[in-house]
C-alpha cells in the first residue's frame, strides 16, 4: 500500500496536516494505537530535523506499508537547499555546522552534504565518509522509480560501525549516547539516506511485526 504524496514545508499548518496523513494511514495499514503512535513520533522527529537544519524548507512525504513493515518517505531536491546550506556551515568558522548536536543533527549534516555532493563522497559527521555506490531498493515497498537510489548513508551501516568501533575514542562515545537519546534511532529499524539525480530522499524504515 502506498500513500499520496503531499507537501510538508515548515509552516505549523503543513505539520498538522503531516500529522493528520500520518493517521491515517496509520488506519488504513490497520496499524494498533502504540504503533501509530510510534509512526506519528517517527514524522514528527524527522521533520523537525528539517525545519532546524534549514527553517525554510519544502519537502514531498508519503508513506509505504505492507504485513506490518512501513516506510516513511521524505523527499528533497537539491536545489532546494544549495544557498542555504553555505548559509547553514557558515555559522562555523571551520566551515562545519557548529550547531550540529545529536543524532538528528548528525543525519540533518549527511543530508545537507548530499545536497551539495550527489555523486561524489560525502563528509560526515563523527569524522566518517560515506561514498555513493552500489544501487539498492531501500525495502522493497516503494515506487519502481525508488528501486534506484544510490545510498549515501544508512542507520544499519552506522550501527555497525559503532558496535564495531570503528570510530576514534571521542566520536564513538558521542555515537552511543547519541544512539539511545534519539527517538528515530530508538524506534526505526533502518534510516536509508539516498539520492537520484538532483533528488534526495530520506527513507525511515519500521517493523511492526
Amino acid at each position: 500500500m502506498v500513500s499520496d504524496k503531499f507537501m510538508v514545508n515548515s509552516d505549523a499548518g503543513r505539520m498538522a496536516a503531516a500529522r493528520y496523513a500520518t493517521e491515517n494511514f496509520a488506519w488504513q495499514a490497520r496499524l494498533d494505537k502504540r504503533a501509530t503512535l510510534r509512526l506519528s513520533l517517527l514524522v514528527e522527529e524527522t521533520l523537525g530535523m528539517m525545519k532546524a537544519m534549514v527553517a525554510d524548507f519544502y519537502g514531498r512525504l508519503w508513506f509505504c506499508g505492507d504485513d506490518g513493515v512501513c516506510e516513511i518517505h521524505l523527499e528533497a531536491t537539491a536545489n532546494m537547499d544549495s544557498d542555504r546550506k553555505q548559509a547553514l556551515l557558515s555559522v562555523s568558522s571551520s566551515g562545519r555546522n557548529a550547531a550540529t548536536k545529536g543524532f538528528m543533527g548528525m543525519l540533518g549534516e549527511v543530508i545537507s552534504n548530499a545536497l551539495h555532493n550527489v555523486g561524489h563522497a560525502v563528509d560526515t559527521a563523527y569524522g566518517q565518509t560515506a561514498v555513493s555506490g552500489s544501487v539498492i531498493a531501500p525495502a522493497g515497498l516503494g515506487t519502481p522509480d525508488l528501486y534506484d537510489l544510490t545510498p549515501v548513508w544508512t542507520l544499519e551501516q552506522y550501527r555497525a560501525n559503532v558496535e564495531k568501533g570503528r570510530l576514534s575514542a571521542d566520536a564513538l562515545e558521542q555515537a552511543k549516547e547519541d544512539l539511545e537519546k534519539s527517538i528515530v534511532a530508538n524506534l526505526a529499524d533502518d534510516v536509508v539516506v539516498g539520492v537520484k539525480g538532483d533528488r534526495i530522499e530520506l527513507v525511515i524504515t519500521k517493523r511492526f511485526k
